[in-house]
């Protein structure tokens, strides 16, 4: 469910980059945010190279960054590699400190590593955003 909004905002995001609207200074190349976000099933490397693209060539997109830097974290995560995705994490929420789904994936990252007043922090924030985040995470 998560992705799909994402995708759906990067959508607007890329959009707006082309039809001059808000997001005309973006230039994040269409094909990399679609290998960001993962869509069509793209390797791990090919996902975190696309998204590392897309972090250079869109400085002030507020809400492409956000998408690109939750997605690299995520994949950093999903990959074992959490002391990465940490500070991917860190900046998706800086530049959306409404994003639950960042706060939740911190936080599962933290308890990998052992940081348990850190993940139940971030548990915390992520709940108090979004009360449904663990039913959306739990299979």
């Amino acid at each position: 469910m998560f992705a799909t909004i994402r995708a759906i905002a990067l959508g607007v995001s890329v959009a707006a980059a082309f039809s001059g609207g808000p997001a005309q200074a973006q230039t994040a190349d269409p094909l990399q945010l679609k290998l960001c976000d993962g869509r069509g099933n793209v390797p791990d490397d090919v996902q975190i190279s696309a998204c590392t693209q897309v972090i250079k060539s869109a400085p002030s997109d507020a809400a492409v960054l956000n998408t690109a830097h939750f997605y690299r974290g995520l994949t950093y995560a999903q990959t074992g590699r959490c002391k990465l995705a940490i500070p991917d994490f860190t900046a998706a929420i800086k530049y959306d400190p409404k994003d639950s789904d960042a706060y939740w994936s911190r936080h599962v990252c933290k308890q990998a590593l052992g940081d348990a007043a850190g993940a139940a922090a971030d548990k915390k924030a992520a709940k108090a955003i979004d009360p449904r985040i663990e039913e959306q995470w739990m299979p």
